[in-house]
């Protein structure tokens, strides 16, 4: 073995491994949180406002998970105001585990989903609501079992 032949097998192992490098790189795939997320930007100050009224209320938004089912508990003052809103459970590492609810809570100010079947692990929960045609939005991070 000289030189030139040491050469010739280092340069095709690196390009075989850029090779692989590549293949892997391309066979991964990346998903955005939303795909309408430029329109979703330029509505974010509707959500500020929403967030701001509603850490203004006596007490926050509880999310709990239990037996597969997304609970959700609202302040007092606005249980009796006809509470309606969407729930999105978005799950940081895979896209396919996002889950979105129609919500609307019974007179005391409670809401229990269907079973959701929901994979074990992190979700961010985002829950826009109304209450007396006032807009709120609160969030929050769920792990379920």
């Amino acid at each position: 073995m000289n030189w030139g032949k040491a050469l010739a097998l280092s340069l095709a192992a690196f390009v075989a491994l850029m090779a692989w490098f590549l293949w892997k790189a391309s066979s991964h795939v990346e998903s955005l949180v939303t795909d309408d997320y430029y329109a979703q930007e330029l509505k974010y100050q509707d959500r500020i406002d929403a967030q701001a009224r509603s850490s203004a209320l006596s007490a926050p938004v509880a999310f709990t998970i239990a037996d597969d089912r997304i609970q959700v508990r609202f302040p007092q003052e606005l249980a009796a105001k006809g509470i309606t809103g969407s729930l999105q459970l978005m799950r940081p590492n895979d896209a396919r585990g996002d889950r979105s609810l129609e919500v609307r809570a019974d007179s005391t100010g409670h809401f229990t989903s269907e079973a959701l079947d929901l994979l074990p692990g992190r979700y961010d929960a985002s829950l826009d609501w109304q209450a007396d045609g006032v807009r709120y939005h609160s969030s929050d991070k769920l792990v379920a079992q």
